[in-house]
C-alpha cells in the first residue's frame, strides 16, 4: 500500500462550531514498536504476566531524562503498573504518558488513560526528567503489576557533555536516545507479497556528516521481522545507527531510519543492503562527497529578504502536464506558475526519504542538493518545507488523519523516527547559503484552543503529545543556524474572536516558553496555510455600517472583528510581541489560493443607494466568494493569490512575505461515495457545511469532480490560474 500524498484543510471556527483543513495522508497506524532501546529484564515472570522493559538516560551534570519502554509479552492487559529502585539520589521532578510517584528509592508509574490496554506483543514508552548529584547509575530490575521482567541487566545511552540544548527546560520534554531503532528479536520471515523496500535509491554524504534513509515493508507482517542492514564499497561510509531493525504489524508501513556517517578523508560510493529471512534484499546507494564549507551562515531577522526563491521540481511536473494541454496566453500563464516556489510538505515519514514511500516524489535531501546546485553565488536560497506528523494530527477532523496516534505511541515515533532524521539531514546543511523556512505543524494549536471538546484533541492535549511534540521540533530545527521556524496560527475565520484569540496567544507563550531557547525558538508566525481567506477585503472594513450595524455583525461574520487576513495578523502581532516575543517576529500569508479574481470580483463597494442594508452590502462588496466563511475543500471559483515575494507591505514591515505553502492544483481531498468510504462530507459538491446557528450552506467544492487528497487536479488548476488576482502576467 502507498499513502495517499496529502489532503489539505483548513479551519473554521464560529461559536460552538468548527471546520477542518487538512494537509495529510490518510494511511493509518495501528501500532508502535519500540524503538532506540535496549533490552532490559529482571527474575522469571509468571504465566499470565511476562514483560520486558528497555531503560536509557540521557544524562547531563545535574539530571537526566529517563526513557522507558515497557514490553507486554504475555496475556493482554487492560492497566499496568511499573516498579523499579535507584540506588543513589536521583529525584523524580516531571514525569509524562503514566502517573509518576517516588518514595525514597523507589519509583512506581501507573498507566495513563490511554496506554492502560496493552496486546501481547505490544508497547509503550514513558519517561520523566531526574535531578541527581554524584553518580547515575541506572535501575537494575523491574516489575510490571508484581511480576518481575524477564532477564538481567540495563543498557543505558551514555551521559553526553552538558550543553544548552542538553539541559533540563521549564516544560521538558522526553530526549531520545541517538539511535531510533528496535532491538527486539523477531522471527518472522517475507510470505508472498511482501517485501522489503529502501528510499531514497541514492543519497549523497559530505565528508564528516551523516544522512540517512529508511526501511520499511510493503505489507503487514504476521510476525516481526528482524532486518539486517549491511554496507559494501567505500569504508569511508558507516552505519553507525540502525543496523537492525524489527519491523512488525505496528510500523512495518512507517519507514525506519538508519544513518550513514562519512568519515573525514575517503570519497566514493558504497551500496547499503538490508535483508532479512525470506526476503529479498533490497539495496541504496551513498556517495561519500568532498567537504563543504564549515562557514556557519549567521541568523538573520528576515530570512526572505535578499533570498531567491527554491522552486519545487515536483510541483514544477505536475504543472507541465496541464501546460501540455493548453495554448496561448493560458499555456505561458500556467508555465509561470509552474516556476513559482511551492512548500515541500513532510506529511508523513516516508515524505522525508522519497521515492517509492512517497509516491516517486524527491526525498529531502535531494530536494536539498538541488537547492544548493540551483542557488545563485552568494545569494541566499529560500527552500520552504511543511512540518506536519504530529500524533492525532488534526484532531477535531471528520476523517482518520495522519499516520500516528497518540494512543499507539505517536510522540516516540514523531521524535525519533520523524523529526530526528529531518533535523539530521537538515545539519548537513547548515554550512550552505540555503535558508530552510520550516512551517510547523499546521492545524496543531488552534485545536487546543477551540476543540478540546472533540476526544481526540482532549488527548492530544492531556498526553502533551501536541505541545511536547512541537517544543521538540522547534528545539531541534532552532539549533540548525539556517533554519527558521514558522509556527502555523490558523487563519481569521478561526481565531480570530477575542475568546479565541486570548487563549491561542497564551498558549503560543507557553509553548515557546518550554523550549530551550525561549521566544527565540520561534522566528515567527503563519495564517491562512492552504486556506482561501483574502489578505484584504478592499471595500470594506469591519467597523463601517449601512443601516446602524457594523460590518462584522453580519452572519457571515457572526462578530469576528477581522474579516481578512492583513487585519488579523496585525491583530496576532500586536498580541504576540505584548505577551513577550519580540518585536522582530515576523508573520506570513499563504496566498496559494486567496486571490479571488474573475469576472465575479467586485471592483468597488457596493453603493448605499442600491445596497440599504449592511447584510446586502456585504454580500456585494465583499471579495470572498464563498457563501459561507467555514468552507474550505477545493472550492469553485477561487484564484491564485500575490506570487510569493519578501516584504510585500510597506505599512507592515512585520508581514516578512507573502508564500505559497499550499502547492495550488493539488486537490484539498475526495469525499465518501458507494465506491470509497473514505473522505470527507465537506469535500462533496452536493453536501452542506453548518454554522453557529444552525444555518446550513453548500460546500461551494467544485462541481462535477471527486479527486483525491493531494493528487493533481487540473479543472482547480486552471481554474486558480484564470481567476488569480492579480493576474497572472
Amino acid at each position: 500500500m502507498r499513502p495517499t500524498l496529502r489532503i489539505r484543510a483548513g479551519h473554521f471556527r464560529l461559536p460552538g462550531v468548527f471546520r477542518m483543513r487538512r494537509v495529510l495522508t490518510a494511511l493509518a497506524v495501528t501500532g508502535l514498536g519500540c524503538a532506540g532501546l535496549a533490552a532490559v529484564s529482571a527474575a522469571p515472570a509468571s504465566a499470565a504476566t511476562s514483560c520486558q522493559v528497555a531503560y536509557s538516560a540521557n544524562s547531563w551534570s545535574t539530571g537526566f531524562t529517563a526513557s522507558i519502554t515497557i514490553t507486554n509479552e504475555g496475556s493482554a492487559l487492560t492497566s499496568w503498573t511499573l516498579t523499579y529502585s535507584y540506588s543513589g539520589n536521583q529525584q523524580l521532578t516531571q514525569g509524562w504518558s503514566g502517573n509518576w510517584s517516588q518514595s525514597g528509592e523507589n519509583v512506581t508509574v501507573t498507566n495513563a488513560s490511554w496506554n492502560g490496554s496493552l496486546a501481547t506483543g505490544a508497547s509503550t514508552q514513558i519517561g520523566a526528567n531526574f535531578s541527581y548529584s554524584g553518580t547515575n547509575t541506572d535501575p537494575i530490575a523491574f516489575s510490571i503489576n508484581g511480576t518481575a521482567c524477564n532477564g538481567s541487566g540495563v543498557t543505558s545511552s551514555p551521559s553526553p557533555t552538558p550543553t544548552a540544548s542538553s539541559s533540563p527546560t521549564s516544560s521538558p520534554t522526553p530526549t531520545p536516545t541517538a539511535s531510533p531503532t528496535s532491538t527486539s528479536s523477531g522471527g518472522g520471515s517475507c510470505s508472498s507479497g511482501l517485501a522489503l523496500q529502501a528510499n531514497p535509491a541514492t543519497f549523497s554524504v559530505a565528508q564528516g556528516t551523516s544522512e540517512v534513509f529508511g526501511v520499511s515493508l510493503t505489507a503487514s507482517p504476521s510476525t516481526p521481522i528482524t532486518v539486517s542492514v549491511g554496507s559494501s564499497g567505500n569504508s569511508g561510509l558507516s552505519i553507525t545507527a540502525g543496523s537492525s531493525i524489527t519491523l512488525n504489524s505496528s510500523n512495518w508501513n512507517l519507514p525506519q531510519p538508519v544513518t550513514v556517517t562519512a568519515n573525514s578523508s575517503s570519497t566514493g560510493a558504497a551500496t547499503f543492503t538490508a535483508s532479512a529471512t525470506g526476503c529479498t534484499s533490497v539495496s541504496v546507494t551513498g556517495t561519500e562527497t568532498a567537504a563543504g564549507s564549515a562557514s556557519t551562515p549567521s541568523h538573520v531577522v528576515n530570512p526572505f529578504t535578499g533570498s531567491n526563491w527554491y522552486v519545487n521540481p515536483d510541483y514544477s511536473a505536475e504543472v507541465a502536464t496541464s501546460v501540455a494541454g493548453a495554448s496561448g496566453t493560458l499555456a505561458s500563464q500556467m508555465t509561470l506558475v509552474g516556476q513559482q516556489s511551492t512548500g515541500i510538505w513532510l506529511d508523513h515519514i516516508g515524505a522525508i526519504y522519497g521515492g517509492s514511500a512517497n509516491s516517486s516524489r524527491m526525498s529531502l535531501q535531494a530536494q536539498l542538493a538541488n537547492a544548493v546546485s540551483k542557488s545563485s553565488g552568494s545569494t541566499p536560497e529560500i527552500v520552504p518545507i511543511v512540518v506536519y506528523d504530529l500524533p492525532n494530527r488534526d484532531c477535531a477532523a471528520l476523517a482518520s488523519n495522519g499516520e500516528l496516534t497518540v494512543s499507539n505511541n505517536g510522540l516516540q515515533y514523531y521524535e525519533q523516527d520523524y523529526i530526528d532524521p529531518i533535523a539530521q539531514i537538515l545539519t548537513d546543511y547548515e554550512h550552505t547559503n540555503l535558508r530552510i523556512v520550516a512551517i510547523i505543524e499546521p492545524d496543531s494549536l488552534p485545536n487546543l484552543v477551540t476543540n478540546l471538546s472533540d476526544a481526540n484533541c482532549a488527548q492530544a492535549n492531556s498526553s502533551g503529545a501536541y505541545v511536547d511534540g512541537i517544543q521538540y521540533a522547534l528545539n531541534k530545527l532552532h539549533a540548525i543556524p539556517n533554519v527558521y521556524n514558522y509556527v502555523d496560527i490558523a487563519h481569521s475565520a478561526w481565531l480570530g474572536w477575542p475568546s479565541n484569540m486570548g487563549p491561542a496567544v497564551s498558549l503560543y507563550k507557553s509553548v515557546a516558553s518550554g523550549t530551550t531557547a525561549g521566544v527565540n525558538s520561534i522566528d515567527g508566525f503563519i495564517s491562512d496555510t492552504a486556506n482561501y481567506t483574502p489578505t484584504t477585503e478592499p471595500y470594506m472594513t469591519a467597523t463601517e455600517s449601512v443601516d446602524g450595524n457594523p460590518v462584522d455583525s453580519v452572519t457571515y461574520y457572526s462578530y469576528d472583528p477581522y474579516i481578512d487576513e492583513l487585519t488579523y495578523d496585525e491583530a496576532m502581532y500586536s498580541n504576540l510581541v505584548s505577551a513577550g516575543f519580540p518585536s522582530t517576529i515576523g508573520m506570513l500569508i499563504d496566498t496559494s489560493r486567496n486571490g479571488w479574481g474573475g469576472a465575479n470580483r467586485p471592483t468597488a463597494a457596493c453603493s448605499t443607494s442600491t445596497c440599504t442594508t449592511t447584510a446586502s452590502f456585504v454580500n456585494a462588496s465583499k471579495v470572498d466568494e464563498r457563501v459561507f466563511r467555514g468552507n474550505w475543500c477545493n472550492q469553485n471559483n477561487a484564484g491564485l493569490g500575490a506570487f510569493p515575494q519578501a516584504n510585500p507591505m510597506s505599512s507592515f514591515p512585520n508581514l516578512y512575505a507573502y508564500v505559497w505553502i499550499k502547492p495550488p492544483g493539488e486537490s484539498d481531498g475526495d469525499y465518501p461515495t458507494a465506491t470509497h468510504s473514505h473522505g470527507d462530507p465537506h469535500c462533496d459538491p452536493n453536501g452542506t457545511n453548518t454554522d453557529g446557528s444552525g444555518n446550513t450552506y453548500n460546500t461551494g467544492a467544485i462541481p462535477g469532480y471527486d479527486i483525491p487528497a493531494g493528487q493533481w487536479f487540473p479543472a482547480e488548476f486552471q481554474m486558480l490560474v484564470q481567476n488569480a488576482f492579480p493576474a497572472v502576467p
